[in-house]
């Protein structure tokens, strides 16, 4: 880990972090599972950052939360951000979206179409909780998630959509994915994200339209109020 360049701790935290979140708001989450998921989110929050500027300590707690990440969702298993970064990676011919940097992208799209159900909703308001963040309604602290979210993969250098997704997943001003193709290939990806393994423990199962609106929103940024 001493020698990891900062775009793979940025982009594996980013990952160990969608591991935990997806985990906590499954619909298989349990008391063993939700325990290693909190504490696992709050480590990545507390400690991902400074890895990545390159603390040797803050590495080390890495380690321990991606660990308690992977014991979480191993258990409860994942959702939707985890199917559409299965199924958007090698789907276009200029470039594959690093896994990590998709999740990364995804999250905060996901939790906003999750938060539609209410169960999910109280879970991810919970978590903001968890981790500090302001709220006076459920809604807000979801909102304050999302928000703190994405501040992350600001500091992280990490594009918050795929129409800024660089070569190898750093900020760009033109995407190295084809817009054309993207939108030749949303049907065909859509259809398969829905059949991916992690969809079953989604907390909301979307629809063809909805998987193919929140891949689009994902592509150009858009708010997801659907």
């Amino acid at each position: 880990a001493e020698t990891m360049p900062p775009k793979l701790i940025a982009h594996t935290g980013m990952d160990a972090m969608t591991h935990a979140i997806e985990a906590y708001v499954s619909t298989l989450h349990c008391n063993y599972t939700d325990a290693v998921a909190l504490h696992a989110i709050k480590m990545i929050h507390q400690y991902l950052k400074k890895s990545y500027d390159g603390c040797m300590e803050a590495r080390a707690a890495m380690h321990d939360a991606q660990c308690l990440a992977g014991m979480a969702f191993s258990n409860a298993l994942l959702g939707i951000v985890h199917s559409m970064a299965h199924k958007t990676g090698a789907a276009y011919s200029t470039s594959h979206i690093i896994h990590g940097c998709a999740n990364a992208m995804y999250l905060p799209k996901v939790i906003k179409f999750n938060a539609k159900d209410e169960a999910a909703a109280k879970r991810y308001a919970e978590i903001a909780e968890h981790i500090g963040l302001a709220g006076n309604s459920t809604e807000e602290l979801v909102d304050s998630l999302i928000a703190e979210l994405r501040s992350m993969n600001d500091k992280l250098n990490i594009p918050q959509s795929i129409q800024n997704y660089g070569a190898g997943g750093v900020k760009a001003e033109t995407s190295i994915i084809d817009e054309t193709e993207f939108l030749d290939k949303l049907p065909e990806v859509a259809a398969n994200a829905i059949t991916d393994a992690c969809t079953g423990s989604n907390p909301r199962i979307p629809s063809q339209e909805e998987m193919e609106q929140l891949l689009k929103a994902c592509y150009y940024d858009l708010a997801v109020d659907f």
